[in-house]
Parts: C-alpha cells; sequence; structure tokens
C-alpha cells in the first residue's frame, strides 16, 4: 500500500479502504510461499497495480473515457521500451518500476513471458470491451478465450518457477504439454472466481463476463450456472492432477518446482478468498454498498 501511495495510483481515500478491505498482499504470499522477500515485494506491488489498473480501465465498460485506449496503449509502451511516455498516463510510472526491477532479477526471454502476458492482457480487454458493448450473453467458447487472458494468470504464473526452483529452460516451458498445465491452473482459478464473485457481478445488469451467469442466460437458474461452473473447474482440477502426475517424474527440478507453484496458486487462490479477503464476502458488499460511485469518483 505504501508503494501505491507513493506512485500516486490510489485516486481516493474510499478507494484505498476497498484496496485495504481486499487484501491483495495476503493474495501474494500465499500464492507465491517459497518466494524470497525482495521478489515477493516486487509481485506484491505487481499486484496491487494490476487490480487498480483493472477496476479502472478494464472491469466496467459503462465508464470508457478518451483516456481508457491511451492507459491501456501505454502499458504495451512500458513493455516494449522500457521507457515512460512523454505525458505519462495514470499508473505509468508504478508499471516502469515494477518491470525494471523485474528486469533486474530476470533474464530477458524470462521476462518476456511475464510481458507476454501483461500484452495479452491489456489487448484481450479490449475485446471484452467490445464483448459488453454488444448488450448479448457471449457464446461460452469466445468467453473461455477472453477470461483465459482477461484474469491476469498468464503473467502471474510466469513468476511461479522464480519463486520455486529456479527458471524452467524455454525448451520445457514452452513445450505443449506443459503450457497445458498453465491453461488448466488459468481456468480453475478464473472459474472459480466466477462463482466467487457472482454476487458482486449479478448486481450489473448487462455485463456478462461471468461463466455462471451465461450459462444462467442460456435458459437456467443461477444455481444451475454455480454448479455447472463447480464442476467444469473439477473437471480442470482432475485433467491438471492426471496430466502433471505423468509429467513430474521425468521433469527438471525446475519444472517439477514450477509445477508446484501452479498449485501454490490453485490453492493459494481459495485461501485468500476463504480466510483473508473481503472481496467477495456479503460483508464486503454491507460495506461497499457505494462500490460503483467509489470507481466513477476514481476513474
Amino acid at each position: 500500500m505504501r508503494w501505491a501511495l507513493r506512485h500516486g495510483i490510489v485516486p481516493s481515500e474510499p478507494y484505498q479502504a476497498r484496496l485495504s478491505r481486499a487484501k491483495y498482499g495476503w493474495l501474494t504470499a500465499r500464492c507465491y510461499p517459497h518466494a524470497d522477500r525482495e521478489l515477493i515485494q516486487i509481485i506484491a506491488d505487481c499486484f496491487i497495480w494490476f487490480f487498480i489498473a483493472d477496476d479502472l480501465f478494464v472491469d466496467r465498460v459503462d465508464t470508457v473515457t478518451r483516456a481508457t485506449l491511451p492507459n491501456l496503449t501505454a502499458i504495451l509502451d512500458v513493455i516494449d521500451f522500457n521507457r515512460l511516455t512523454d505525458a505519462p498516463t495514470f499508473g505509468e510510472t508504478a508499471l516502469l518500476d515494477v518491470c525494471q526491477r523485474l528486469r533486474a532479477r530476470l533474464d530477458p526471454e524470462h521476462f518476456e513471458r511475464f510481458t507476454h502476458g501483461l500484452r495479452m492482457w491489456a489487448s484481450v480487454a479490449g475485446l471484452q470491451i467490445v464483448c459488453q458493448l454488444m448488450h448479448e450473453p457471449l457464446p461460452l467458447r469466445p468467453y473461455e478465450s477472453i477470461r483465459r487472458y482477461i484474469g491476469g494468470m498468464i503473467p502471474s504464473l510466469a513468476l511461479s518457477d522464480a519463486t520455486n526452483a529456479g527458471k524452467v529452460s524455454a525448451d520445457e516451458y514452452h513445450r505443449l504439454d506443459v503450457q497445458r498445465l498453465i491453461h488448466h491452473t488459468t481456468n480453475v482459478v478464473c472459474w472459480s472466481n466466477d462463482i466467487q464473485s457472482v454476487a458482486l457481478e449479478v448486481r450489473q445488469p448487462g455485463q456478462f463476463r461471468n461463466m455462471v451467469i451465461l450459462h444462467a442466460a442460456q435458459g437456467h437458474t443461477l444455481q444451475e450456472g454455480i454448479d455447472y461452473t463447480a464442476h467444469r473447474v473439477q473437471e480442470e482440477l482432475d485433467a491438471f492432477q492426471q496430466e502433471a502426475s505423468q509429467l513430474e517424474p521425468i521433469a527438471s527440478k525446475e519444472l517439477r518446482g514450477f509445477i508446484s507453484g501452479m498449485r501454490d496458486w490453485m490453492h493459494g487462490y481459495n485461501e485468500w478468498v476463504n480466510v483473508d479477503t473481503q472481496r467477495y464476502s456479503s460483508s464486503y458488499l454491507e460495506q461497499d454498498t457505494n462500490d460503483n460511485d467509489v470507481l466513477l469518483a476514481a476513474r
């Protein structure tokens, strides 16, 4: 929080209170339990930047402004050029600070895995905005493609080997079976989040970015949407376990550490939801009844 305040990315006191209740630092600690102090601080700073940027530029299309696209394209420019634009946008200096600290810790190919995920997130944000402007439910298949990148899991998992047994070689990391494990992990976390956030998102009419709500929009009840999504999560968990058990005996020490890091993420995320954060709880809803007003004022 001190880092976010120093970089000027906490737009108001009510929004700061919202960040405090969410406890994003706890999410970092649970998902990277073996990281050293320096690296986990970088990741924690990155996370709070990401959640703020997601709230302000991506999450609600009804508040798109002239600044939305410059804010998103500035992310690409920071990643590509390692410098600020002539007139830095909101959060740009904070992202540059994170990237420069990560560049000092990771080799160029390793850093590129992280920035690839961020590029995809900023780019796919445009697809999500287009979908929301259509004002009709999205078919599940394209939704799953968008959700895979808009949840921020790809850049997050790209750091899981660095926090465990060290960098997975490029030859191993880019193997199709390893990429499948990344996608299973991403789906488990993102679709679990769809269940956990549905109480918030049903309060936002016309927002079809949640598997539970999309399934319900096909003529099912909300409970059937929850059950369907939970079943899909379980299928992804089972597939991960089966495929990981086949890969681990022949994997390098670094790849085994990476697989453990993916398990840390699936477990840690759910522990954060169940134990730490108020982001998806009934008490959070009660404390933040003016949530949309807080975000509108921030924007």
